[in-house]
């Protein structure tokens, strides 16, 4: 009869074994992980010479007069933007725009304003994904300066003839009906066709936006040219609603027009403004949305007018920007002209970093884009680049 016995190992011998085991079933997995690290610190090595990475940080106060909020405090605020490009090979490239805007015990965020690919050949441009673009030169129908462009843009021409267009996701609708939901979305479309000569530019922009709350039609037919030893940029526009759009005031068409003329003399520069926005003539892609309170600008929705600048180096690194006009809107509650102003006094320490002190008073629209309110502004902003 057979007896089956027990095998016994010294315990030496099993203590040894429970630490070689975990080494064995290991051994595999981190050597692939060690050689994966290892190819992608390479990988990032080789391309160290096509990254360019630079950006900008501001901190800004300011106290304001508006008919919307009443301040008592005044605002503290930091902006920065950190931007990095890369050069993927000869003809591609993607950038990126990451910004951070923080106002002090209120508002506090971090996001991508810019994640891009850029493709570049002698006869095309091709840009895909979310990138900040301007279609019309002053944009009052097809800027996506202020809110980026979601989509895809696409430029080619010569020297006789410049074509552009582009496809933007502006809002994405789902709508709960019965049991399912549908999902829409407004989109908009851009065409531009423009004819570059020596001495001044034609050009012609198309915009739509077939279906949704921001549906629109514009279109807008813009000159560039050299008069009295200065260059002058002018757009006029015509811009029509949809019938779904948001807008409660609607209409079959408004016009808006807009003229800049610089000339640099010596240390200064001088500037003349005219323009004219009709009651209702609001693109939903427009410098006209862009805060007014931010950039200072002399004009605004439904009124015309006139104005003029300057900006003048002065001694000891210092520079001044003055801006100032005359507004007219007959339908608002101040029926005679009104004055807009804007100023800036800057001390500059270095090419990259300055010292900016400031003030506005000027009129921004309420949310319809027709009734204008005047605010006041009074700011000190610290800038640098880097």
């Amino acid at each position: 009869m057979l007896r089956l016995t027990k095998l016994k190992f010294p315990r030496w011998y099993l203590f040894l074994f429970s630490l070689v085991l975990p080494g064995i079933l290991w051994a595999h997995p981190a050597q692939g992980a060690d050689e994966n690290l290892t190819k992608r610190l390479s990988n990032l090595e080789s391309r160290w010479g096509h990254l360019q990475l630079g950006g900008e940080f501001s901190l800004l106060a300011d106290y304001k007069q508006r008919t919307f909020e009443k301040y008592q405090t005044p605002d503290f605020k930091n902006y920065l933007n950190i931007y990095l490009d890369a050069q993927i090979d000869r003809n591609f490239y993607f950038y990126l725009l990451l910004s951070h805007y923080n106002n002090y015990g209120y508002l506090n965020q971090l996001y991508i304003n810019e994640a891009a690919v850029r493709y570049r050949s002698p006869q095309l441009l091709v840009d895909v994904g979310q990138f900040k673009f301007t279609l019309d030169p002053l944009g009052l129908i097809a800027d996506h300066g202020a809110s980026p462009l979601q989509g895809i843009a696409i430029q080619t021409g010569n020297d006789e003839v410049y074509l552009g267009g582009y496809y933007s996701r502006l809002f994405l609708n789902p709508i709960l009906e019965e049991e399912q939901i549908m999902v829409g979305s407004d989109d908009q479309f851009g065409l531009r066709i423009a004819f570059p000569k020596p001495n001044h530019m034609l050009g012609m922009t198309f915009v739509t936006t077939p279906a949704g709350d921001l549906s629109e039609t514009a279109f807008g037919i813009d000159l560039i040219t050299n008069v009295a030893g200065g260059a002058l940029q002018t757009e006029v526009a015509w811009y029509k609603p949809g019938t779904d759009n948001f807008q409660t005031y609607k209409h079959d068409g408004a016009f808006g027009s807009l003229a800049t003329w610089n000339k640099n003399v010596e240390a200064t520069t001088y500037t003349l403004n005219a323009w004219y926005f009709d009651k209702g003539f609001a693109p939903i892609s427009s410098v006209l949305n862009d805060s007014f309170l931010e950039k200072g600008e002399i004009y605004a929705n439904n009124s015309y007018g006139i104005g003029g600048g300057l900006q003048r180096k002065l001694n000891n690194n210092w520079d001044t920007t003055v801006k100032t006009g005359v507004l007219f809107s007959p339908e608002q509650t101040f029926s005679s002209p009104q004055i807009t102003f804007s100023g800036r006094l800057r001390k500059n320490f270095s090419p990259a970093t300055n010292l900016e002190f400031g003030f506005d008073s000027g009129f921004e629209a309420d949310v319809d884009k027709i009734n204008l309110h005047r605010y006041n502004r009074l700011l000190v902003q610290f800038n640098t680049v880097f």
